[in-house]
C-alpha cells in the first residue's frame, strides 16, 4: 500500500474518529528501559514558575493504573524534588499539575532536573540529565503541534472552505513531519524508552504508527526485538512482542506479505482475558480453547449496544451449536444496567470495572467501541472488525 494512502486513510479515520469515538482520552504512555544496576534511584528535582500554590504530582503510569508517588504544594519560588526506586523491568513515570504532563524517561539511574512554566507546563519546559528526555519532549512538543494543525485544518474542511484534496494533502505533510521526527529516534535505537514512547503516540487517540501496517510494523519488529533481548521477562515486552507477531500475522493472511523479520519462536496466541460475570465469577478467555471466539469489545448503556447484539444473536444462533462462542467485554460504568443487558444474552458476558482505563483496551490496541476480534480454534488472532466484510463468511470458513 502506498504510503500517501495510508496516510490519507489515517485523516478519513480521524474525522469519523472525532465523530463517533466514545472511549479512551488520549493517552500518550511513556515506556522506559532501565539498565540492570541494583536497586536504580530516578531522581527528579527542579523549578515551576508561575505555579505558587498549585499541586505538582509524579506519577508511575503502569500498564493497567496511574499511581501517584508523590506530590508537594508549590511555593512562590516552584522548588520540587521527588524520589523512587526503579523496578528491575522498564517503568514509566510523569508530572502532573492539573491537566498538563511533563513525560519522563529514565535509563537506569538518573537525576533529571526540569525547569517549567506553570502557565504551559507540558509544553514550556527545559529538561537536563537525559537525553532520552530531551527526545521525548521533542515528540511531545511536535505531536501536540501535529494535533493542533489536524485541529485547524479540520475546522475549515468541516466549514467546507477546504476542499478534499487540500485537506488530505496539508493533514498528510503535517503528520509526515513528526513521523519524520519519530523514525529518526527508532532507526538511531530501537532499544531507548523514547523510541518505545513514539510508537504509541496518538492524534485525538487514534495511533500515528499501525502494527497492522507492513511500513509500520517494520518499526514495531525492532523495537520489540531489542525489547525481547534485553527484557526477555518483561510484561511490557511480552506484550510489545505479540503485539508486533499478531501485526505480521494479519499483514500475512490479508496483504500476502511475508519477508517481515522478528524472532517468532512462540505461536502466535491471543493475550488471556479473566473476568468476572454477572455472577461475579471470573470466566477466562483461555477456558474457550477449541472453539471458533468473537472476543468483542462494548458498552451497554451506548446508542449502538442493542442493534449491534441483535445482530450478534442471529450469528450465535446460526453456529453456537457447530463449536462458536461470543466472550463479550463491558466497559460499562453502570454495572446494573450492564447486569440487565447481560442477563438476557446467551453468550458470556463480562465487565471490566476499570472501564476506560481497562488493560485490556491497550494489550488489544482497542481504539473505538465497538471493536470484535475473531479468534480460530487453536486460540490465533486471525482479523479484526474493520477487516471483514461478511462476518457469517468469516466464520463459517474457521468453523
Amino acid at each position: 500500500m502506498a504510503k500517501s494512502t495510508i496516510i490519507s486513510r489515517f485523516a478519513t479515520k480521524i474525522i469519523r474518529s472525532m465523530k463517533t469515538r466514545t472511549i479512551l482520552a488520549g493517552f500518550c504512555l511513556l515506556f522506559l528501559l532501565s539498565a540492570c544496576s541494583k536497586s536504580p534511584k530516578l531522581k527528579i528535582d527542579g523549578e515551576i514558575s508561575n505555579a505558587d500554590g498549585k499541586m505538582l504530582y509524579f506519577e508511575n503510569a503502569r500498564i493497567d493504573r496511574i499511581e501517584i508517588l508523590d506530590s508537594v504544594k508549590l511555593d512562590e519560588n516552584g522548588d520540587f524534588r521527588f524520589k523512587t526506586t526503579l523496578p528491575g523491568a522498564p517503568e514509566f513515570y510523569r508530572l502532573r499539575i492539573e491537566g498538563q504532563l511533563i513525560q519522563l524517561g529514565a535509563d537506569s539511574s538518573a537525576t533529571i532536573n526540569i525547569k517549567a512554566d506553570g502557565r504551559n507546563f507540558g509544553q514550556d519546559y527545559v529538561v537536563e540529565g537525559s537525553v532520552v528526555c530531551e527526545q521525548i519532549k521533542s515528540l511531545a512538543i511536535s505531536q501536540a503541534k501535529t494535533q493542533a494543525n489536524f485541529d485547524s485544518l479540520s475546522a475549515l474542511y468541516s466549514r467546507k472552505q477546504l476542499a478534499d484534496s487540500a485537506f488530505q494533502k496539508q493533514s498528510d505533510f503535517s503528520l509526515n513531519q513528526h513521523r519524520e521526527i519519530a523514525k529518526k529516534i527508532i532507526f538511531a535505537n530501537p532499544g531507548s524508552p523514547a523510541s518505545y514512547f513514539a510508537l504509541f503516540q496518538t492524534i485525538h487517540d487514534y495511533p500515528i504508527f499501525d502494527p497492522y501496517e507492513k511500513e509500520d510494523n517494520r518499526l514495531f519488529s525492532a523495537v520489540a526485538t531489542s525489547w525481547q533481548t534485553y527484557y526477555p521477562n518483561s510484561d511490557r515486552g511480552k506484550n510489545m512482542v505479540t503485539l508486533t507477531l499478531q501485526g505480521i500475522k494479519l499483514i500475512r493472511q490479508n496483504r500476502d506479505q511475508s519477508k517481515i523479520v522478528v524472532n517468532e519462536k512462540d505461536k502466535l496466541s491471543y493475550f488471556e482475558v479473566k473476568l468476572p460475570n454477572i455472577y461475579d465469577k471470573e470466566t477466562a478467555l483461555s477456558s474457550l480453547k477449541g472453539k471458533v471466539i468473537l472476543l468483542d469489545f462494548t458498552a451497554y448503556q451506548t446508542k449502538f449496544s442493542p442493534a449491534r447484539n441483535l445482530k450478534f444473536r442471529d450469528v450465535y444462533s446460526k453456529f453456537a451449536s457447530q463449536g462458536f462462542e461470543i466472550y463479550q467485554i463491558s466497559l460499562d460504568t453502570d454495572e446494573n444496567l450492564w447486569k440487565t443487558g447481560a442477563a438476557n444474552l446467551p453468550w458470556i458476558c463480562v465487565r471490566d470495572r476499570s472501564s476506560i482505563n481497562s488493560k485490556y483496551l491497550k494489550i488489544y490496541n482497542v481504539q473505538d467501541l465497538p471493536t470484535y476480534f475473531l479468534l480460530d480454534r487453536n486460540g490465533n488472532l486471525v482479523a479484526r472488525d474493520e477487516m471483514i466484510s461478511d462476518l457469517n463468511k468469516e466464520i463459517m470458513k474457521l468453523l
